[in-house]
């Protein structure tokens, strides 16, 4: 991949993560009609789903070379990232969906030591994944 990808998939990631951020500012000072913790909880939803879904790629390619059936695993982490908005206890909800994303890097880790992802895409989810699992236990904590 050409250096000015890789740049522009780091901005992408990062600025993926800007909107949690935001709901955690919206936490602490709300805006009238705006609910930070069901925005976040969804956008989590969505960007879980949108992860899920790079697994399943990533399968689909390399199914001979995966350490694991990638299209089961990502299945149930999107199934469980919609169930936590079925959820009425907004805390186990973001719980739920931090480990999520947590159960998603654990998944990369063993794609990129099976040399299927690369060590730069590794470290680029890495970093994201700290920043929305740090939102998530923020909110998780304030609501």
């Amino acid at each position: 991949m050409k250096n000015s990808d890789r740049i522009l998939a780091g901005t992408l990631t990062y600025s993926g993560t800007l909107p949690l951020a935001a709901c955690v500012v919206l936490m602490f000072a709300p805006i009238a009609g705006m609910d930070g913790n069901a925005m976040a909880r969804t956008y989590a939803a969505i960007i879980l789903s949108f992860l899920c879904g790079i697994h399943w790629a990533v399968f689909l390619f390399f199914s001979e070379k995966c350490p694991r059936n990638l299209l089961i695993s990502s299945n149930v982490v999107a199934l469980l990232s919609w169930y936590s908005l079925l959820l009425a206890d907004q805390t186990t909800a973001l719980v739920l969906q931090a480990f999520c994303f947590l159960g998603l890097l654990a998944l990369d880790l063993q794609l990129r030591n099976a040399g299927i992802v690369p060590g730069w895409f590794y470290h680029l989810r890495r970093n994201a994944t700290a920043i929305v699992v740090l939102c998530l236990a923020t909110l998780a904590v304030v609501s």
